[in-house]
């Protein structure tokens, strides 16, 4: 399982030149915002992508040998889990926007030996990964941020050999996952912000099958298999509600609208939302027990 590899390679990491990102404003998102704070909450984060990043994975079999591309690698645990599974003979690339997340991959691998595994900052929607040179493309929860979706599998699929294959998780509808979708709406009736279009890059891009089924033609790829995934997940465990309630506030819609009120305002917004998560917790008499959210997801295999 993804969260059972001991963080223990090196890696080389490729910076990405400036003005090369085609997605501008979600490179400044994950690397002046999400990026430094997903590294500071890497633990809890872990506890909701990472069972979601077993099944893909196991949906995946990336063997013994392969070129593999790991895309929106984040602070690499996807990456060490990719790398058992090829071996010494396989690589494995992680890509990400975020330099803050690449630089705890860093650290993560630093104290052992994968010479197959290496890290470029890079935008996947427009970078050159290659050119039929992957046998698997890979993403745990990465591929929902391009500013256009056909444009970027359309680069994921130029890097794959023609049998290659790509596996994804995605979010399901907010509905689904009510571990997002709770705080998120309840900041948007408080700060009066509408949600974002449903196409718009983020984590509910990929939410209608429908739409992922037209993407992935759209770049040509084929044989597109979709099934869902749900789990109950245990999220903040050992902190205050109101502090796992500040994280996601910071990574929602209503992000400008909370960190431009006082701090008192703030503090009022926390315990409001944390109020509204009251049926959630796990125990109504240890505030530091966590919450239990139901939480569902797309993996989605394709071939070129």
């Amino acid at each position: 399982m993804v969260g059972e590899y001991i963080a223990r390679r090196p890696i080389v990491t490729i910076n990405m030149p400036a003005g090369a990102s085609a997605n501008e404003e979600q490179e400044r998102f994950w690397n002046d915002v999400a990026g430094p704070l997903w590294v500071a909450a890497e633990v809890d984060i872990e506890c909701h992508t990472g069972p979601f990043g077993d099944v893909a994975l196991a949906v995946a079999l990336p063997a013994n040998g392969e070129a593999v591309l790991d895309v929106g690698c984040g602070c690499g645990s996807t990456a060490v889990a990719l790398a058992e599974a090829v071996g010494a003979g396989g690589t494995v690339l992680g890509v990400d926007l975020s330099a803050a997340m690449l630089a705890r991959a860093e650290e993560r691998l630093a104290a052992g030996e994968a010479p197959q595994v290496r890290f470029r900052r890079a935008d996947a929607q427009s970078a050159d990964l290659g050119s039929g040179s992957v046998d698997l493309a890979f993403s745990r929860f990465g591929v929902m941020f391009f500013s256009d979706p056909v444009a970027g599998f359309a680069n994921l699929r130029r890097a794959l050999r023609s049998d290659g294959r790509m596996v994804f998780a995605c979010w399901q509808a907010p509905s689904a996952n009510p571990w997002m979708a709770v705080v998120n709406r309840a900041a948007a009736r408080i700060f009066g912000v509408d949600p974002p279009p449903h196409d718009a890059p983020g984590p509910f891009s990929l939410a209608d099958p429908e739409r992922i089924r037209a993407v992935l033609d759209a770049a040509a790829f084929r044989t597109v298999e979709i099934t869902a995934h749900q789990e109950r997940l245990r999220l903040g465990v050992g902190q205050a509600v109101e502090d796992w309630v500040h994280q996601r506030l910071i990574m929602g819609p209503a992000r400008p609208g909370y960190l431009g009120a006082d701090p008192a305002r703030q503090s009022e917004v926390r315990a409001t939302i944390a109020e509204a998560l009251a049926g959630y917790r796990v125990d109504a008499d240890d505030p530091m027990s966590g919450l239990a959210m139901d939480a569902a997801a797309w993996i989605v295999a394709a071939r070129t």
